[in-house]
């Protein structure tokens, strides 16, 4: 029929969109993505970075009490200062040849042996029928002996060994070894060089320190 509707047989399209904002579209999603990144990114370093600079100095300040030179040190110890020696080490004899018994003083500067007691006696040395036997002067314990081997000792640890174990009587055995504070109050050291059975002569060798307020 002339009179019949010619318009189109499909559903309506919509308007289509220009071709370049599917250009800035493209663009665009890809640098935010990369912004996004990077302020992730740098957030995290700054974490990082927050939590080493809270560390770093405790570790510095403790490599520095361990290095530095400056640090002061502790103060030693009141009695870590060797005690002046008066003398020896020294070798002297004791003729038990004829028996009996000698007098030792060992406060002078150097030891003398006689056959008369004296105030000044520090060590007795008496015959005996296997060595000569030792005491001290009025049965005093400043006697102290020590095991037959081991290192000399030193001032402290001799007048430690008399203050702790001291005794008045030892017998004089070679190789022996004693401590024996003096009647002036010095510290010394003896040691049993030869030790005859019976008479003969016996041979010691001795270390004497000075006193404290000497």
């Amino acid at each position: 029929m002339s009179g019949a509707y010619n318009g189109p047989s499909g559903p309506p399209q919509s308007p289509q969109q220009p071709r370049w904002a599917w250009w800035v579209v493209g663009i665009v999603i890809p640098v935010v993505g990369i912004i996004v990144t990077i302020m992730v990114s740098g957030s995290d370093s700054s974490d990082d970075r927050s939590g080493e600079q809270e560390t770093t100095p405790a570790r510095s300040s403790a490599t520095k009490e361990a290095t530095d030179p400056e640090q002061p040190a502790a103060p030693p110890a009141a009695n870590a200062a060797a005690a002046e020696v008066r003398y020896g080490p020294v070798t002297f004899d004791v003729d038990l040849t004829t028996g009996g018994t000698r007098y030792v003083d060992l406060d002078s500067t150097a030891p003398v042996v006689t056959a008369t007691d004296a105030k000044s006696t520090d060590l007795t040395v008496s015959t005996t029928g296997a060595a000569p036997s030792l005491y001290s002067p009025d049965s005093g314990n400043t006697l102290a002996v020590l095991p037959a081997s081991g290192p000399t000792p030193t001032e402290a640890q001799c007048a430690e060994a008399v203050a702790e174990g001291g005794t008045y009587h030892s017998e004089a055995a070679r190789g022996g070894r004693l401590c024996l504070a003096t009647a002036e109050g010095r510290t010394a050291y003896l040691s049993v060089v030869a030790a005859p059975a019976g008479r003969g002569t016996a041979k010691f060798k001795v270390t004497v320190w000075e006193t404290p307020a000497a």
